[in-house]
């Protein structure tokens, strides 16, 4: 089990629109993959939300070609350079698996021992069991929709033993939860349902996705992650002494070049639960994905110096949940603590927020944030009131910044629409090109 999360803390600052030009037909997805086939590389599976007006002749991110890497803003990367998409396993086999259930997880670890082994579950493998891809390099592993993995844990071995692990790409399947050790580097997460409802509750994870770090070495951290076209469905675990019920979909501790796109995110059913949950890190890429969190942030910065994060598009939904204990606020995109987060990007995202409360956002107002810069733009927010978020407000946000600060929250370039009946919008989700159901709360829940 993992460790739960608490809401230690107080509450800050919030902002961002919509961008549905980026989405594309599945014809020009599979004549992607025919070229990066014809180029000699491994095709990326069926991410990439990639059109006609995708960028030519510039950077393409492999697994998402509409967004173009020499195109992000500012430097396109912080003190460690800049944003770098994982490396695709290179394989020179295939293994077919022919048992079933824990006999079938044992002889994926078996294929994946050998470097360079392209991996195929059926779905009548059924529940599998956990996988613990330690030592592996170069696997590639395509699970049936049907396929069951209660854990994920890349770059272990049972022990414990931290077993980095290099090149891992899994694709389909559905995954109780993901773990990854430090050390790892290049695994890419293509059309997985990771879903903590597929085990019951007094086992659930309270992460779907935890990226450990490890400060007491240099390279102690994760590298080089995506996960696209893929749903992250949270369900609620059993309650603490409080009655909340924490979690958040994704958690790094110092990770490094981590990229989501065009997936679809709920973390309902915890009352406590973050979106995405930065402890430190570095070069953080949210793009085109649709994202509903029940309370707390839709991307909260903390723990540790946090340099370089860019949300494009989507669309990101905030609940009016309220604590075990009564509480509520109304959080989007924030920073927790004053470590420092800095080349903080926030551009053309559309954001529900159906709590009441004034809006939380933006950076720290400590001396951390001194030579720092957050950017906001062209935000389409959708609230109850303008007591809720308005350009008034991100204005008297940014005025609290530290001098010698940078926060930049866009006003006057932002979008306003005001309900007192305000719902969130009922087709939010992303189209997922290789899974049947794109609606997370349509995904099994074991008894």
């Amino acid at each position: 089990m993992m460790p739960r999360l608490s809401n230690a803390g107080g509450l800050l600052a919030p902002a961002l629109w919509h961008d549905r030009t980026m989405r594309a037909t599945s014809a020009w997805r599979l004549l992607w993959s025919v070229l990066l086939a014809a180029c000699g590389g491994e095709a990326g599976g069926q991410g990439g939300d990639a059109g006609p007006d995708a960028p030519t002749g510039a950077r393409p991110h492999p697994l998402y070609p509409a967004l173009d890497l020499d195109a992000l803003p500012g430097d396109g990367g912080g003190a460690i350079g800049r944003c770098q998409p994982p490396a695709l396993p290179t394989t020179t086999r295939q293994v077919t698996i022919t048992t079933t259930g824990a006999q079938a997880g044992r002889d994926v670890l078996v294929a994946c021992a050998t470097a360079g082994t392209a991996v195929t579950v059926p779905d009548a493998a059924g529940r599998i069991g956990t996988l613990d891809l330690g030592d592996v390099d170069d696997c590639d592993l395509s699970l049936g929709a049907a396929v069951v993995v209660d854990l994920l844990y890349v770059g272990h071995l049972p022990g414990p033993v931290r077993a980095p692990s290099h090149r891992v790409r899994v694709r389909g399947g559905q995954l109780g939860a993901v773990m990854v050790d430090p050390q790892s580097t290049d695994l890419v997460l293509d059309g997985v349902v990771i879903n903590t409802g597929v085990r019951p509750a007094a086992q659930r994870s309270s992460v779907a996705i935890y990226l450990l770090g490890d400060r007491a070495v240099a390279d102690g951290y994760v590298a080089r992650v995506a996960v696209v076209d893929s749903i992250i469905r949270m369900v609620a675990t059993e309650p603490d002494a409080a009655g909340n019920r924490d979690g958040c979909a994704y958690l790094a501790d110092g990770a490094r070049d981590v990229f989501f796109a065009n997936n679809n995110v709920v973390t309902a059913g915890n009352r406590n639960s973050w979106g995405f949950r930065i402890s430190g890190g570095d070069n953080a890429l949210f793009v085109d994905n649709a994202v509903r969190v029940s309370f707390h942030k839709l991307i909260r910065m903390n723990d540790g110096p946090v340099d370089y994060v860019y949300v494009k598009g989507g669309t990101w939904m905030r609940e009016a949940t309220l604590t075990a204990g009564g509480l509520a606020a109304n959080d989007s995109w924030a920073q927790l603590g004053d470590l420092g987060t800095d080349h903080v990007y926030l551009h053309d995202a559309a954001v529900w927020m159906l709590s009441t409360e004034p809006v939380a956002f933006g950076a720290s107002f400590g001396p951390g944030q001194v030579g720092k810069r957050w950017e906001a733009r062209r935000i389409d927010w959708h609230a109850r009131s303008a007591g809720v978020v308005s350009d008034a407000h991100l204005q008297g946000l940014a005025d609290g910044c530290t001098a010698g600060a940078t926060c930049d929250y866009g006003v006057g370039s932002h979008r306003y629409t005001y309900a007192a009946d305000l719902a969130l919008p009922t087709m939010a989700w992303r189209d997922l090109p290789t899974i049947a159901v794109d609606d997370p709360d349509q995904q099994p829940i074991a008894p």
